[in-house]
């Protein structure tokens, strides 16, 4: 029974160490549509974040003693900040810094004094810190514990298995106020669930003849980290932003290239030179060749065939004479002597098939 006790500890041990002795993971987006947001058609936002933290107030639920930690970060800026920048590849938002002002403004005074020191009057001024048209504010402002809770379990023959899961639910909200005229453009509420999920096993068995008895139990469990769907949360509440901020018409999407698959994209001055070219040529040809053959008469075409067959000139003058005479008396006796005749060579070189 020792043994069995000691092999099992040595197992848990021995996986917690390797646990512990993993190197940290950078955390990639956690809201997909992120990435997929199309880019802004007039350049990046300049926005300035103010107050975003923790308004529930709610310490970390404990079903045994009082915690003392809080239910959720208390870094949320931090999250929206960095969810403003990585939005749409990170071309949406410029962010100015606010939430460390102080120390910002106590710095450009100790480089003002520092450069007044060194250089006297020849000092340069620094140059004016980034503005902001419009700032976000608002937090998270739910954290609601156990919304949904339940379980399953059952034992046959001494082996028994047993599962419990609990559901959390975190709500944040943002707010787009106008700094000119104060107004609040746009609002934004999004909520998720935090799932944890417990689950064991057991067996009871007497071994030896009722003389000893074994009880093992094993038992898991799996917490969806808070921070994790606060960090979902808040993105897909900047995710919303951007898409109600354009359906309002306070920015635009820029609008998607298209390209006709059929059509030669040119990239080069040079080529589209080339290409006039080459069309201008081809026009010019087409037009001298509809000209020639709309100056030429009848006459200049059969000329251009007799050459063609070297034929004497008389010879075509007479027979063109008297293609025109026919043509305007066809019923005289040398014409109808010529198409009887040509009539009689057409048949005599037509084959005969026996029927």
């Amino acid at each position: 029974m020792n043994k069995v006790l000691i092999l099992l500890l040595s197992v848990l041990l021995s996986g917690c160490t390797t646990l512990a002795s993993m190197p940290p993971k950078v955390s990639e987006i956690a809201y997909s549509a992120m990435t997929k947001m199309p880019e802004p058609a007039n350049g990046k936002i300049v926005l300035a974040v103010y107050q975003f933290g923790d308004l529930t107030g709610q310490q970390k639920p404990n079903d045994n003693f009082g915690e003392m930690s809080k239910a959720v970060t208390q870094g949320s800026s931090n999250l929206l900040i960095k969810a403003l920048k990585d939005v749409g590849d990170g071309k949406w938002f410029r962010v100015a810094e606010r939430e460390s002002l102080q120390s910002l403004l106590q710095e450009r005074k100790l480089i003002r004094t520092t450069r007044q020191m060194t250089q006297g009057d020849k000092a340069k001024p620094l140059g004016p810190m980034l503005y902001a048209g419009a700032y976000l504010t608002g937090g998270i402002v739910g954290y609601d514990s156990n919304t949904l809770s339940g379980g399953y379990g059952h034992r046959i023959l001494g082996i028994g298995y047993s599962a419990q899961y609990r559901q959390d639910t975190v709500t944040v909200m943002l707010r787009l106020i106008n700094v000119v005229s104060g107004e609040v453009e746009l609002t934004v509420m999004t909520e998720k669930t935090i799932l944890s999920v417990g689950a064991g096993k057991d067996k009871f068995k007497y071994l030896d003849l009722d003389t000893k008895l074994l009880e093992v139990e094993f038992g898991a469990a799996m917490n969806e980290p808070v921070t994790y769907a606060v960090r979902k949360t808040i993105e897909g509440a900047v995710v919303e932003l951007v898409n109600a901020g354009q359906k309002k018409g306070l920015w635009k999407f820029k609008a998607p290239e298209w390209k006709d698959p059929g059509v030669k994209v040119i990239e080069k001055v040079e080529e589209v030179d080339e290409v006039l070219e080459e069309l201008i040529e081809s026009d010019n040809e087409i037009r001298e060749t509809v000209k020639e053959s709309q100056s030429k008469t009848y006459a200049q075409h059969h000329e251009e065939k007799l050459a063609e067959q070297e034929i004497p000139k008389e010879v075509f003058t007479q027979k063109l004479l008297d293609e025109l005479e026919c043509g305007v008396n066809p019923h005289k006796l040398e014409c109808l002597e010529k198409v009887t005749n040509e009539t009689s060579n057409t048949s005599a070189h037509t084959p005969h098939t026996d029927r």
